[in-house]
C-alpha cells in the first residue's frame, strides 16, 4: 500500500516543480546563495530518479515471471544496474548543485585486484552512505551488500532492491544481526563488497559517550580507554565486523574515512552557498594481513579506527 503512496507523492512533485522553482527563485533573495533554489534541485533530482527505478523495478518484476526468476544471475544484474543508475545519479545531482568536489585517496588498489573486499567505514554526516556506495559500486564496479537499519524497509525501493539483491536489514535492538551479517558475506565472488558501518550510527558527541559507557559496562576497560583518546570517531562494535570476516575469509580489508560531509540539514543549508571539498581516504588490508583470533582482531580494528581518528584529525576543518 506504501508504494503507490510514495510513487504519488514523487509524481506530484515533479508535475508542481516549475511553480515551486518559480517560489525558489523569488525566495533565494532572502536565503542568499540561491539556496532554495539548489535545494529544490536536489530533492526534484532525486525523486525523479526514485520515482524511475521504482518503476524500473516493478518492470522488472513483470519481466521475471511476477518475481519467479528475480533470483537468477541474469535479474541479479538488472537490478544492480538500477542501483547504480540510482546512486550515480543522486550523487551527480548532489555534488552538481551543492558544488561539492570529492578528493578520493588510496582507492587505486580497489580497482586493480579482482578480490572480494569488506569495507569498514566511517559513519558521519548525512549522505556518507551515498558517497561511499557511489564510490563502490560506480567507480569500481563492485558488486556491492549492505547491512542496512530495517527500518528503511519503508521506503518502497530500498525495500524491494534490499531483498531482491543479497542485502540484509538488521534492527539493532533486537535479533541476531552477527548471523545476518555472516549470512550476507558468503559467497562473495572476485568482484564483491560487503559494506558495513562498525560504528553502527552518525558520529555525535552523544554517540561516542554512549560507546564508551557500554565499554565500560560490558567491562571492556581497555577499549574503554582507546575509546576516549578518540575524538572524531566512535569506538566501532566488532561484532558484525568479525562476522563478515569469519563468513569471508579470502576478502582483503578496506577502511575508509571522510571529512567535508554535512552533519545535519542545518549544516547542509549553511554549506549550499559555497563550493566546498569532502575528502575520503581508503587503506587497503590483504587477507593475509588479518590477524587469526577474536581478540587479536578487535584489537586491530580498534587501532585502525584510531588511524581513522587520527586521519580525520588533521584534516578537520575549524567549523567542525
Amino acid at each position: 500500500m506504501l508504494a503507490p503512496l510514495v510513487a504519488l507523492a514523487e509524481a506530484a512533485l515533479l508535475v508542481v516543480s516549475p511553480l515551486l522553482a518559480v517560489l525558489a527563485v523569488i525566495a533565494s533573495p532572502l536565503a542568499g546563495g540561491w539556496r532554495p533554489v539548489r535545494l529544490l534541485a536536489i530533492v526534484v533530482g532525486y525523486a525523479a530518479r526514485h520515482l524511475a527505478s521504482t518503476l524500473a523495478c516493478l518492470g522488472l518484476w513483470v519481466a521475471s515471471g511476477f518475481g519467479l526468476r528475480s533470483a537468477s544471475p541474469r535479474f541479479r544484474d538488472a537490478h544492480y544496474a538500477v542501483l547504480r543508475w540510482f546512486v550515480a545519479g543522486v550523487y551527480r545531482s548532489v555534488t552538481r548543485w551543492a558544488r561539492v568536489t570529492v578528493q578520493a585517496e588510496g582507492d587505486e588498489a580497489l580497482s586493480a585486484r579482482a578480490r572480494p573486499v569488506v569495507v569498514l567505514s566511517r559513519h558521519a554526516g548525512e549522505g556518507d552512505s551515498l558517497l561511499v556506495l557511489h564510490e563502490l559500486l560506480c567507480r569500481h564496479g563492485r558488486r556491492t551488500r549492505v547491512v542496512l537499519h530495517h527500518a528503511l524497509r519503508m521506503d518502497p525501493l530500498i525495500d524491494v532492491l534490499g531483498r531482491r539483491l543479497p542485502n540484509r536489514f538488521v534492527d539493532p535492538r533486537g535479533g541476531d544481526t552477527e548471523v545476518e551479517i555472516a549470512a550476507m558475506s558468503r559467497d562473495l565472488g572476485a568482484d564483491g563488497a560487503v559494506l558495513i558501518f562498525p560504528e553502527g550510527a552518525n558520529f555525535s558527541a552523544a554517540h561516542r559517550r554512549r560507546g564508551i559507557e557500554r565499554l565500560e559496562e560490558a567491562g571492556h576497560h581497555e577499549e574503554a580507554a582507546s575509546a576516549r583518546a578518540m575524538e572524531h570517531v566512535t569506538a566501532p562494535r566488532p561484532g558484525g565486523a568479525l562476522a563478515a570476516l569469519d563468513a569471508a575469509p579470502e576478502a582483503d580489508v578496506v577502511f575508509v574515512g571522510h571529512v567535508g560531509v554535512p552533519v545535519g540539514f542545518a549544516d547542509l543549508w549553511r554549506l549550499l552557498p559555497a563550493r566546498h571539498t569532502v575528502q575520503l581516504r581508503m587503506w587497503l588490508v590483504d587477507a593475509a594481513e588479518v590477524p587469526a583470533g577474536n581478540d587479536e582482531r578487535i584489537d586491530w580494528l580498534f587501532g585502525w579506527w584510531r588511524t581513522l581518528d587520527d586521519w580525520v584529525d588533521e584534516r578537520q576543518s575549524p567549523r567542525r
